[in-house]
């Protein structure tokens, strides 16, 4: 992805394999130069069950749309979008739901054309994905708020945590409709998340708050191509400044950023002073230490967003879009105003 630090997403040591975050029904297609072999374009379907208007509907995601600069024309993506409409007759879901970079306009461009046999793309608001230092958290091991106890999950908390999901979580719209075997076991949508990277919070002993930190690196990097712009020649400097401030410095080119991802950011009627406290220790989950950054992405219109702000030094944007074929109008119009989710770590 290039810009003004150019990064590249890998997926080592397995590609397949890491696309178990994606859900229990996945594929992916590639697009092959029939002159040498060479992949040359892919993208990802994936389907799941979620919360629509509040009731579990499957509900599909289309990402990774990723093509060769050599081969970016109109005739690839038309006839990728052909094979997609085919593979949409298997009539596991009228609705898609997707998010495009806001600065990738001509992504953006394309995309939403409706030319070439393309579906529907619906905007449905931005999403912002808050940069947090690790750093600057102040760490501590107890909340200052006094009716409020919070602590890591154990393994035995998975039937507590799921169904505190699957209540509050019915609230948004687009919440996956998790089960116990999304959690702490082989195979599950959440690889390599411990219940010790999951922060839990209790109000009179019940469950009232989630929030996780899940490090991907055994399974999904980010790794830093090159440097534009100014920062090409002043990422030293820049450096300088970060370490004074206490934040983490930006790596040398080659290097990986550091980042967790944000898991299951919910709360009890959106109370901030639990999403507060959650994110004042999430330096505490087990695995955060190992990382520069926890990265957490909310809709415009959620009320956790101006409590995470304050936490962020940097942020940017992408915009959802609803994406359907004319056999999903009526799923897309009957779409009420809850507010969107998607699981960053599951992107």
């Amino acid at each position: 992805m290039p810009g003004r630090i150019s990064v590249s997403f890998r997926r080592e040591p397995s590609f397949i394999d890491a696309a178990v975050v994606e859900g229990p029904f996945r594929q992916t297609i590639v697009a092959r130069d029939s002159s040498d072999q060479r992949i040359v374009a892919v993208a990802s379907r994936s389907i799941r069950d979620r919360f629509v208007n509040g009731q579990p509907a499957p509900v599909g995601y289309l990402s990774g749309l990723r093509i060769l600069p050599s081969h970016r024309n109109a005739t690839i993506l038309a006839r990728g979008y052909r094979f997609l409409r085919e593979l949409h007759t298997d009539a596991r879901t009228p609705l898609y739901e997707t998010t495009i970079v806001e600065s990738n306009r001509h992504a953006v461009s394309m995309l939403t054309s409706g030319r070439a046999g393309l579906p529907q793309y619906r905007p449905a608001g931005s999403y912002h994905t808050l940069s947090i230092p690790v750093a600057r958290h102040l760490r501590r091991d107890a909340s200052t708020a006094r009716d409020l106890e919070l602590r890591p999950a154990t393994a035995t908390d998975t039937d507590a945590i799921v169904e505190f999901l699957l209540q509050t979580g019915s609230c948004r719209q687009f919440f996956p409709r998790y089960a116990a075997d999304d959690f702490f076991c082989d195979g599950g949508t959440f690889r390599a998340l411990q219940p010790s990277d999951i922060l839990l919070a209790f109000r009179d002993g019940r469950l009232v708050g989630t929030l996780g930190a899940w490090n991907q690196s055994s399974f999904r990097q980010t790794v830093i191509e090159r440097y534009g712009g100014p920062l090409k020649w002043f990422r030293p400097l820049y450096n300088v400044r970060e370490k004074i401030l206490g934040r983490p410095e930006l790596p040398a080119p080659g290097g990986r950023f550091r980042c967790a991802m944000a898991a299951i950011p919910l709360v009890e009627g959106n109370d901030p002073d639990v999403f507060g406290e959650l994110l004042r220790i999430l330096p505490n989950a087990a695995t955060v230490g190992q990382c520069d950054y926890i990265l957490l992405r909310l809709h415009e219109t959620d009320p956790l967003l101006p409590i995470a702000r304050p936490f962020s030094i940097t942020s940017f944007v992408t915009q959802l879009y609803h994406v359907y074929w004319n056999d999903g109008d009526t799923a897309s119009n009957r779409l009420d105003d809850r507010v969107p989710y998607l699981e960053l770590g599951s992107l």
